[in-house]
């Protein structure tokens, strides 16, 4: 029974983790947002193909520079949803697979901007908290018609960044 409840305890802290990331990414909560990676955490974003990578942010600063340069209210509305989540704890580490969509306004017009798959792996870090170790988005539509809602607010991305 105990170890049932702390599996239970464990996905729901987990959960939390992944809704959390689309609360701060969208209103531009940097804070929190890099408070969401291990120290050596990554995010991937990658086309259809596996060799398709469109950007890697590796670490704890390029995360934190990634969040300060995204577009954000009130300059562009935006929002992550995460669907359907599927988590599978082992000890302290757990892997998570989920569907998202990014709806996004222009022109006063909502639209679903892109949608795919998160690949996540996570960790059970030192203060308990789950945190992000690789987060992949496998970006499998996008409108592209609308440019990118990262380092809108930078003329260029930083190092430890490849697009």
């Amino acid at each position: 029974m105990a170890a049932q409840l702390r599996r239970l305890e464990d996905e729901r802290a987990i959960l939390r983790t992944l809704h959390a990331y689309g609360h701060a990414i969208d209103y531009g909560d940097e804070e929190a947002y890099v408070d969401l990676w291990a120290p050596d955490g990554a995010f991937d974003a990658r086309g259809r193909s596996l060799s398709d990578v469109t950007r890697v942010v590796r670490g704890r600063e390029a995360l934190a520079d990634f969040a300060a340069h995204f577009s954000r209210p009130p300059d562009g509305w935006h929002k992550h949803l995460l669907i359907e989540p599927l988590v599978d704890v082992g000890g302290d580490d757990a892997r998570a697979f989920s569907y998202f969509a990014v709806l996004r306004e222009e022109e006063d017009t909502p639209f679903v901007w892109v949608f795919g798959r998160y690949c996540d792996t996570l960790r059970r870090c030192a203060d308990v908290r789950w945190r992000f170790v690789l987060r992949i988005a496998e970006v499998e539509s996008v409108d592209t018609r609308y440019g990118s809602l990262a380092y809108v607010r930078s003329p260029e991305a930083p190092a430890g960044v490849s697009i």
